[in-house]
């Protein structure tokens, strides 16, 4: 029998698998196969990282072209899948309605390899996520235009609008950073759903369930919201008074890996900085996002994550709140498959045990006797 070891509570510091596919330090590093991530933001597009994530290497010329017109080509969605999404009603929140036409697809592709299926589910992740408010609420879903890169096309979905020049691309890099992060609550479902053998939609919607959680992928709503709540500046420390003495959660800050600072954050907060700049001299939100991060790293200690300066960015195209988290979904959709490759190239099925507290040797008593 193998030996068992205590692992601390949420796996923190326990190493459960080998990958080759991205790391992030406590100190501020992260690299997706190699590569540090603001090499990448300053030099690739989503692209040519998504091919590097899945494939492990940058692709050329040929290759990005050839992987670039099939996520154009695979982009559309079954009517059958957009009916059963009208059918859940405009009540219905917009990651819930993403995750039940994930599953709704996987029962209706008939694609006969899994190469077959996971170019699919990734063209079609970002479509579907564009429309998980639309239509459940009755709307006409909105498909991708012919000539738009990924990030120009998302986009286009979400505003109803063609984005170029510097908003396009910021927006594209957040949507880079969202690709990836190792073995996160996502990942890690999506690697326990594939060890069992299950076909990739049934690892992608296990990973969009955990994706939902406010300590996950719902933080960036969360963060959004918190901003707009406090909405001035100078109203961040009285804020954070009431909240810290209410015991509540201050959405945006601290994360599992990062202590000094998330690296992600650091890249999105000079771009907000720009975007702002560029639109005038109103920069309130800047000062506003600012604020709060400061007296959160003076009074606590603990850093802004990404969804804290992603949030800011996706209000400033003019991108719904609640669509916030299908927006990390149609770019993580490229780190699942990569981890649920890697889980299937070497599998072994992910079977933790558990220590048992509870009581042993009971003696069943008759109902009448109760």
């Amino acid at each position: 029998m193998p030996v068992q070891v205590r692992a601390p509570r949420g796996l923190a510091g326990v190493i459960v698998a080998e990958t080759r596919i991205a790391k992030s330090d406590s100190d501020g590093a992260l690299v997706y196969r190699g590569y540090p991530i603001r090499e990448l933001a300053e030099n690739a597009g989503f692209e040519e990282t998504a091919y590097l994530i899945l494939n492990g290497t940058l692709p050329n010329r040929s290759q990005l072209s050839e992987f670039s017109s099939t996520l154009a080509a695979e982009g559309g969605v079954p009517y059958a899948v957009y009916e059963i999404m009208r059918r859940l009603g405009k009540d219905v929140r917009p990651i819930d309605a993403l995750r039940t036409a994930c599953s709704a697809l996987g029962s209706v592709d008939r694609r006969s390899t899994v190469a077959a299926v996971q170019a699919s589910l990734e063209a079609k992740m970002s479509v579907l996520a564009a429309n998980c408010r639309r239509v459940p609420a009755g709307e006409k879903p909105r498909g991708p235009r012919e000539g738009l890169g990924f990030a120009a096309n998302l986009l286009y979905m979400l505003t109803g609008k063609v984005h170029e020049g510097y908003d396009l691309w910021v927006f594209e890099r957040v949507l880079m950073f969202y690709m990836e992060h190792d073995l996160n609550a996502s990942s890690f479902t999506v690697r326990v759903v594939a060890s069992t053998l299950a076909d990739p939609y049934a690892a992608a919607t296990a990973g969009l369930a955990a994706l939902k959680g406010p300590l996950h992928g719902g933080a960036n709503e969360g963060a959004m919201r918190m901003l707009l709540e406090v909405g001035e500046p100078e109203k961040a420390r009285r804020y954070l008074d009431k909240a810290f003495s209410d015991g509540r959660k201050v959405i945006g800050f601290g994360h599992r890996v990062y202590k000094k600072f998330d690296p992600r954050a650091v890249l999105c907060k000079e771009y907000l900085r720009e975007m702002l700049r560029r639109r005038g001299p109103d920069d309130r939100l800047f000062r506003l996002c600012e604020s709060i991060e400061k007296e959160m790293w003076e009074r606590k200690g603990i850093p802004a994550n990404l969804d804290y300066y992603a949030a800011p960015i996706f209000y400033l195209l003019g991108i719904e709140i609640p669509l916030y988290t299908p927006i990390f979904a149609a770019a993580r959709v490229f780190g699942w498959m990569a981890h649920y490759n890697e889980q299937v190239a070497e599998n072994k099925l992910i079977r933790p045990d558990a220590e048992y507290l509870g009581a042993v040797d009971l003696r069943y008593v008759p109902i009448a006797n109760r």
